[in-house]
């Protein structure tokens, strides 16, 4: 690991992007860089993970060498994997581009995928984050326990490319999205060899963001069902009858998952929060409870569509590494899990661009950075894509860029009988009452929301959902950050509602944004809780009304603590929404 920090950037070129605070990003200038040939050759590696180190599994893996590499000419690695269901044949496409641009790249199947073996461990520092250390190792030389053959009989030779910081210390880089996101960061929790991480639209806090309570009362809410059941259905079938024969330990107790991954998922299809162990081999396997062991500079991006892991949690781990003095950096940008495609010279998955594409520009300039010792200016602490913003080519119009986060001034509406209002004192009385709140019954139909962007309107029953809204806005409002509501209701007994900020055009039709949706738990008392929501960056665009929206249930979610009947009213002690608002820009 090499012994100085730096700061911003993410893909595989030198690309310069200007500082300055509050400002439309500018457009990326590309650096003199070559391009060249590579060779791709599969290895496989035996690596010892667990807490002991005891357990044996097996990784394969893709090392591609850019042409012309040798002992007496070495350049920097990039170790990246494979994020839920995939394999390492997943980073092909980005692995072919950085080659291209000079770096080793080692694409690896994680444990459990893609004909790696062994269990699913949930990006486990232990396990994934020990299997991460143990290919670090091979970028440094070290050929013990690397084949060229699945059956583990013919050595691999040693690997001689990758530039050393000192003996047995490659500079080495790890990027990765989604289950691949948390495990660079469970790598550097392990190996302080790792030298930067670009960690994309990966969890802070699993079970915040499997089961979340908005409300803040209960270590988990209720659980996002849909996503939930696809995870243990997805995880056990994957590896086929072929895997469970050829690694017959994945089918003892969870069937290829750890126990605690079963244990959690019967506890919460019973409507019911685990136990203090399954909930600390959940807080175990997430960067919230390890991120005191990250001493490298990380990137962080997260997406704007994205119901799974919401923007909340890059801002929490973002916040608790530079409150730490760890240099960062948050990209908030369009796409995530409910919609893998960016917008028109934003960013490629399978194909990033640095000379097209903003946030591909964006990753190149991190890593050249840390990797590469690349003169390359760094970048603000925060940028969010706005996807009202018109431009032809490269997205960089469409970003902002701040020094500080979070960005924008609250503003707060008082919530009455079906209006939100600002500054108009009413003495009008009024109740308003949710029946059924957090009954396993849904009361809400429609789409869950992972297909959110589908326009595909959601009814509730009648007494099931109240909403609040605004009058027609007058000018633009333009959101970036976590909405809050702040209420005390009249709850008969222990209840679940689910909150979501809507936008409600000219004609009536209401969207919420990006399918985001806030679970929290109320007790029977009156006393007054504030509900945080999922972060957004959205224009309410003039004559539109910006609206809230309080159901019984929400068809992702199983249901919560619950039924009981939740009355809201003019005699409450507290009734009001805010919002994070910027300042609205003029657009070239």
């Amino acid at each position: 690991m090499k012994l100085f920090s730096t700061v911003v950037g993410v893909t595989a070129t030198a690309l310069v992007v200007a500082t300055a605070p509050a400002h439309a990003a500018d457009l990326p200038v590309l650096a003199p860089q070559s391009f060249g040939d590579f060779s791709v050759q599969t290895r496989y590696f035996d690596v010892a993970v667990g807490p002991e180190r005891d357990q044996h599994c097996t990784v394969v893996g893709d090392i591609y060498v850019p042409t012309g590499l040798g002992p007496d000419n070495r350049a920097p690695a990039i170790l990246t994997s494979n994020g839920f269901g995939g394999s390492k044949d997943d980073q092909a496409g980005a692995a072919a581009r950085f080659a291209t641009h000079g770096y080793v790249v080692l694409s690896y199947s994680a444990l459990g995928f893609g004909g790696s073996t062994c269990k699913i461990y949930f990006a486990d520092p232990d396990y994934d984050g020990m299997a991460a250390s143990d290919l670090i190792g091979y970028l440094a030389g070290d050929s013990e326990g690397v084949f060229t053959d699945a059956a583990l009989s013919v050595e691999a030779p040693v690997l001689d490319v990758v530039r050393l910081d000192a003996p047995q210390d490659p500079r080495v880089g790890y990027l990765g999205g989604s289950y691949a996101g948390a495990t660079g960061l469970a790598a550097a929790s392990v190996d302080s060899r790792l030298d930067t991480v670009a960690s994309m639209i990966t969890w802070n806090d699993l079970a915040r963001s499997l089961a979340p309570d908005g409300a803040g009362r209960r270590s988990v809410g209720p659980v996002k069902s849909v996503f939930g059941s696809a995870f243990l259905a997805a995880g056990a079938v994957l590896t086929g009858p072929g895997g469970y024969a050829a690694d017959p330990a994945r089918a003892q107790g969870c069937p290829n998952y750890a126990q605690w991954v079963c244990d959690a998922a019967s506890a919460f299809a019973a409507n019911r929060e685990p136990d203090p162990g399954t909930l600390a081999a959940m807080r175990h396997v997430s960067p919230v409870d390890y991120l005191d062991r990250v001493d490298v500079p990380v990137l962080l991006t997260q997406g704007q569509k994205d119901s799974l892991f919401s923007l909340d949690e890059a801002a929490a781990t973002f916040e608790t590494l530079r409150a730490r003095g760890v240099e960062t950096s948050m990209v908030w940008h369009s796409w995530g899990h409910n919609d893998r495609k960016g917008y028109p010279g934003e960013f490629d998955i399978k194909a990033p661009d640095p000379f097209n594409q903003h946030e591909a520009a964006l990753v190149g300039n991190w890593l050249d950075r840390h990797l590469k010792d690349r003169d390359v200016d760094p970048g603000p602490a925060f940028t969010y894509f706005r996807d009202w913003v018109p431009y032809t080519g490269v997205a960089s119009p469409a970003y902002e860029e701040s020094d500080t986060f979070p960005v924008g001034t609250r503003r707060t509406f008082d919530v009455a009988d079906g209006t939100l209002s600002e500054n108009v004192a009413s003495n009008n009385a009024w109740t308003q009452t949710i029946r059924d709140a957090g009954s396993p019954m849904h009361t809400t139909l429609g789409l869950p929301n992972i297909a959110a962007e589908v326009p595909v309107p959601r009814v509730s029953l009648p007494g099931s959902a109240v909403t609040w809204t605004t009058a027609p806005l007058a000018e633009p409002v333009d959101v970036v950050g976590a909405p809050e509501l702040s209420i005390s209701p009249t709850v008969s007994g222990p209840a679940t509602v689910f909150v979501t900020v809507l936008d409600v055009a000219p004609n009536g039709v209401r969207s919420p944004i990006h399918g985001l949706v806030a679970p929290a738990v109320l007790t029977g008392s009156a006393d007054p809780v504030t509900i945080s929501l999922p972060s957004i960056v959205h224009r309410f665009d003039r004559g539109h009304r910006i609206g809230v929206d309080i159901a019984a249930s929400d068809p992702s979610f199983a249901g919560g603590p619950g039924p009981a009947d939740v009355t809201f009213s003019s005699t409450d002690p507290i009734n009001q929404f805010s919002l994070p608002i910027v300042p609205m820009k003029t657009v070239p």
